[in-house]
């Protein structure tokens, strides 16, 4: 039964997590058959699809057609604003082609929620790119991401093949390129049916092919940082505070017949103090880049404002799904400190048991909230979360 909170949980039920990350997240595919053609259902349809290409003004990328071993152009569908001729892409899907459409978790709430559920567990961005294929037709030939996917299957089948992996966990910068990357042989197939999942880690080459009617699915990336992006991050701050880092590379280092063994010993000793640098702190920064990026997605916020006249410690209130938070304590100034989606909120320390309790606990009387704070306080504190986007009034 579909959930209203598209959770990580929900999403690869019935695996669980400790199975996923503890036997095939960045080693191999999992398969996830449910015999249940609604599972996914309520998260995207045909109906909404056809709303966003016919009535959102959508630009080129946001919709692209693709056909493998076709010749489609964005001139075929792309007026020259950019705009997108919905009508025309509707012909091509008609005639054979792939509808690709990317970003709809900026567009459609149903999707931001479940890009969000997967941020909670992951600690990155997801998006989603949604793929609408004809029956019997492929939309690209065998390749890899250079992201790991997690694969919906919302409506009709598609066939699946698994080849080598030519690039273990690649790069951004290590996309895959048909002319010079050998994908390998197959190494299994299968069908994806509605209500199906696949989760396909980068470097994986695979393609597919819809079978007997047309086939939809969304193709979840998860924007994944590695340690290569903190060790780049390391030498930055070290570099800050060591002037070792600094020194200019050997003069001449670019000349014919330049000896750069006579240096291995200073590239060494740099590469150990390189292990001193503080990796808590490291960690930290990446959080808070990521917790400060993060759009609020607040659907009906307008609403929620308006009831704050009024309310009283009876009230029903919760946070909003899939809050990421950091809660400082600022000992100088005797203060917390909460970072979530973009905001800052500072309190007073003594708030801090009853601020936490707000935003990790999904349905709540505003009287029943934990901490020092009198009634008068807890109200307080419940319209600054609901202003920030971070609570909601039941």
């Amino acid at each position: 039964m579909t959930q209203n909170d598209y959770s990580f949980d929900w999403t690869i039920a019935p695996e669980t997590p400790e199975t996923f990350f503890g036997e095939y997240f960045e080693k191999k595919p999992m398969v996830v058959r449910r015999n249940d053609p609604e599972y996914y259902g309520d998260l995207l349809t045909y109906e909404d699809i056809d709303r966003v290409i016919t009535t959102m003004g959508l630009h080129h990328p946001e919709i692209n057609v693709t056909k493998a071993g076709g010749n489609i152009t964005p001139e075929d569908f792309v007026y020259e604003s950019g705009l997108v001729d919905p009508v025309r892409v509707n012909q091509l899907f008609d005639e054979g082609a792939t509808v690709i459409l990317s970003g709809l978790h900026d567009r459609l709430p149903k999707l931001a929620r479940y890009c969000r559920a997967l941020e909670q567990v992951m600690s990155c961005r997801v998006q989603t790119n949604i793929y609408m294929t004809q029956a019997q037709t492929q939309g690209f030939k065998a390749h890899y991401d250079n992201h790991d996917v997690v694969v919906l299957q919302l409506s009709g089948t598609k066939e699946w093949r698994i080849y080598d992996t030519p690039v273990e966990l690649p790069l951004n910068s290590q996309a895959f390129n048909p002319h010079d990357v050998e994908i390998g042989q197959e190494t299994d197939r299968f069908l994806l049916h509605p209500g199906d999942m696949l989760y396909v880690p980068r470097g994986l080459a695979h393609d597919a092919v819809a079978t007997g009617e047309p086939s939809l699915h969304i193709t979840t990336g998860l924007m994944l940082h590695t340690w290569a992006d903190l060790m780049v991050e390391a030498v930055q701050v070290m570099a800050h505070d060591d002037a070792a880092f600094r020194r200019a590379l050997p003069p001449g280092f670019a000349s014919a017949g330049f000896d750069a063994s006579a240096h291995a010993g200073t590239f060494d000793a740099l590469v150990k103090r390189l292990g001193e640098a503080p990796l808590a702190k490291l960690l930290a920064s990446f959080k808070m880049e990521f917790l400060m990026n993060r759009m609020p997605r607040v659907e009906g916020q307008m609403a929620q404002l308006a009831r704050l006249d009024g309310l009283t410690v009876e009230a029903q209130v919760g946070a909003r799904p899939h809050v990421i938070y950091d809660l400082a304590h600022l000992e100088e100034d005797g203060q917390v400190r909460l970072v979530a989606q973009g905001t800052e909120v500072i309190m007073p320390d003594f708030a801090r048991e009853a601020l936490e309790y707000a935003i990790t606990t999904p349905t709540f009387r505003i009287a029943d909230m934990p901490g020092e704070l009198d009634d008068a306080g807890k109200v307080v504190l419940v319209k600054r979360l609901v202003r920030e986007g971070l609570m909601v009034v039941h």
